[in-house]
C-alpha cells in the first residue's frame, strides 16, 4: 500500500523542472506546483530536521505523507516542530474477484489520449476539488505529463449523454490496481458516478493482471468504498509543513 501510494506522488516530480531523491529511508519530491500534494516527503526513516530544512528551502506548499503502519514515533517529532495534521485517509483494499461489475447504464468510459479529452478530464477534476486560478492551471499541467509519458498510469473519463462527468486514474507499477483521482462534477454528485468510476478502474486494473485493488478514501468516499467491499488496513496522514 505504501509503495503504490508513495510511487504515485513521487512520479509527479518527473515532469520538466521537477526533482526527487532519497535520504535514508524517505523520499522527497518536488514538482513546483503551488499545491502541497505535489511537493513533499514520503516515508519516515530519515533525520526530520535535515529533511525539513531541505523542503522548506523550496518556498513551496509542502506536505509530509506517512503511512500509519510504519509511523512509529515520528508524528511526535512533527508536532514538536510545528507541523499540522491536515488530512487522514483510510487505506482500503479488496480482492478484485469480490467486487461487483460496474452497471454503466448508458455511461461510457474513455481512456484519456487526446488534448480534448485531457482538457475535459481537467475540467471535471478541478471542479470536483475546487481548484481555481493559477493552481488550476498548474494542476492541469502536472497531470498532462503522466497522461503522455507514464505507461503505468491510465487516465479515465466517464461520460453521460455526451458530457464529461467523472474522472479516475489507474496506477499499476506495483502489480495492484491502485485507484486514484476519483472525482465527480459537483452538480452530478450522489448519482452513483463515483461508484461507477471506481469499479471501471478496478476492471481496467484486472485487464492489466491485477488481482487486488487499493485506494485511499476521502471522508465523502469512505462509505461508498465500504459498501462495495473495500476494507481498511491502515491510514495515511498528510502533515502540512509551515
Amino acid at each position: 500500500m505504501e509503495a503504490d501510494n508513495f510511487t504515485f506522488w513521487e512520479e509527479f516530480a518527473r515532469l520538466p523542472g521537477g526533482a526527487s531523491g532519497t535520504v535514508d529511508g524517505a523520499t522527497w519530491y518536488r514538482s513546483g506546483v503551488l499545491h502541497p500534494n505535489y511537493n513533499g516527503v514520503l516515508g519516515v526513516r530519515c533525520d526530520v530536521d535535515q529533511m525539513l530544512a531541505r523542503v522548506r528551502s523550496w518556498r513551496l506548499p509542502v506536505r509530509w505523507l506517512i503511512g500509519t503502519g510504519s509511523a512509529g514515533t515520528i508524528e511526535r517529532a512533527f508536532r514538536e516542530r510545528g507541523l499540522v495534521l491536515g488530512d487522514e485517509y483510510p487505506a482500503m483494499v479488496a480482492p478484485i474477484a469480490d467486487l461487483p461489475e460496474p452497471n454503466l447504464n448508458g455511461v461510457t468510459v474513455e481512456t484519456v489520449e487526446t488534448d480534448a479529452q485531457r482538457r475535459e478530464w481537467h475540467d471535471v477534476f478541478v471542479d470536483a476539488f475546487g481548484f481555481g486560478g493559477d493552481v488550476a492551471e498548474q494542476v492541469m499541467a502536472v497531470h498532462a505529463w503522466p497522461i503522455r509519458h507514464e505507461r503505468n498510469r491510465l487516465y479515465m473519463l466517464l461520460r453521460r449523454n455526451g458530457e464529461a462527468v467523472a474522472t479516475a486514474i489507474l496506477h499499476t507499477p506495483c502489480g495492484v490496481a491502485g485507484i486514484y483521482g476519483i472525482a465527480v462534477r459537483r452538480r452530478c454528485r450522489r448519482q452513483g458516478l463515483a461508484t461507477l468510476a471506481t469499479l471501471a478502474t478496478v476492471r481496467a486494473g484486472a485487464e492489466r493482471g491485477a488481482t487486488v485493488a487499493m485506494l485511499q478514501a476521502t471522508q465523502e468516499g469512505f462509505p461508498v468504498y465500504e459498501r462495495l467491499g473495500f476494507r481498511t488496513i491502515c491510514a495515511f496522514h498528510s502533515w502540512q509543513i509551515p
